[in-house]
């Protein structure tokens, strides 16, 4: 008899790497708010020019979702070689000139490392005012902590990749038989594996929704065949436009959707704009919405939301001429 088949035994759950630096990164952000002068204390990522606070105990400067431009941050000048820990932010010179410094009159922070040897983002804390005399920061610990962060990272993401592509299979196999991209049930999967990723690890990530144009007018002047053949050369373009690790499906009749993963906010009309010349050259006319999900503030639900309302402005734009 197996272990988990013995009388008052349950099955040990799969390990799931996000879920697990996900609880780390609030069990040590909450430990730290709670056992230093800092008010604030996060675990951010840095990708693509900014840095998002992911996993936060917020009291008065910082919230989850919050961006800043990497270059005009007090961690991007930590990270580049100045002081790990800073008492009084507009008295040292190499943070006081600063936007920020404005707000942040104490700050700590160390990097962590990611699993290819790079750089994550950063555990950080913060506070208005600067430390007085009688209060300090544990320098080594909040280091510790760090590179406690990134070995933890390091195995979340490898626990994942295996998780993931055992899981994945098993989504990828539930295709639409006309075209052969992801049906409705595929792509659930899909998103649920994705907003797990946005809100451990902050991967960026936007979804599109795709309407045909004219689909029942050539039903109706064409027949049925004509119109599945202009529907299989629309999921053809968007597949062939979609970079590696995105996803299309099908998620209604003339309707598509798409996962894209590395697309930021500031890339989502980039993205459109390429999806929409995929269709052009495969003479296919559609309107097209596009959204960026953002941690702590839009989960891909609510980026579905705003892509398909994209998608009818986009429409009624057409229309319009």
């Amino acid at each position: 008899m197996q272990d988990a088949d013995r009388p008052g035994n349950t099955p040990t759950p799969p390990l799931n790497g996000a879920r697990s630096f996900t609880e780390s990164a609030e069990r040590v952000v909450e430990y730290l708010k709670r056992n230093t002068p800092l008010t604030d204390w996060s675990v951010s990522r840095v990708s693509g020019g900014e840095q998002v606070h992911l996993h936060v105990r917020h009291d008065q400067v910082l919230s989850v979702g919050d961006r800043v431009d990497w270059q005009e941050s007090f961690c991007s000048r930590m990270s580049a070689g100045a002081a790990h820990v800073v008492r009084d932010a507009r008295a040292d010179a190499d943070y006081a000139d600063l936007d920020a410094a404005e707000q942040v009159g104490a700050y700590a922070g160390f990097t962590i490392g990611d699993d290819r040897d790079g750089e994550f983002g950063i555990l950080c804390g913060v506070r208005p005012a600067p430390l007085r005399d009688d209060e300090q920061v544990d320098e080594p610990l909040v280091r510790m902590l760090s590179e406690l962060l990134t070995t933890q990272l390091v195995l979340a993401r490898a626990i994942d990749r295996e998780r993931r592509r055992v899981e994945l299979t098993e989504v990828l196999a539930h295709t639409d038989a006309l075209t052969g991209v992801l049906n409705r049930r595929g792509w659930d999967g899909l998103i649920a594996d994705a907003q797990e990723r946005l809100d451990a690890f902050g991967d960026p990530v936007a979804v599109a929704v795709v309407d045909l144009d004219g689909l029942k007018r050539v039903n109706d002047s064409e027949g049925h065949a004509a119109g599945d053949r202009l529907i299989a050369r629309a999921a053809d373009a968007l597949r062939r436009a979609c970079a590696p690790g995105a996803h299309v499906a099908r998620y209604g009749g003339d309707e598509f959707t798409i996962l894209a993963n590395g697309i930021s906010p500031a890339q989502s009309e980039a993205a459109a704009a390429e999806f929409a010349r995929a269709l052009d050259r495969a003479g296919v006319r559609a309107s097209i919405g596009v959204a960026a999900a953002e941690p702590g503030i839009v989960p891909l639900d609510a980026a579905l939301e705003l892509a398909d309302r994209r998608m009818y402005a986009h429409k009624l734009a057409r229309r319009a001429g």
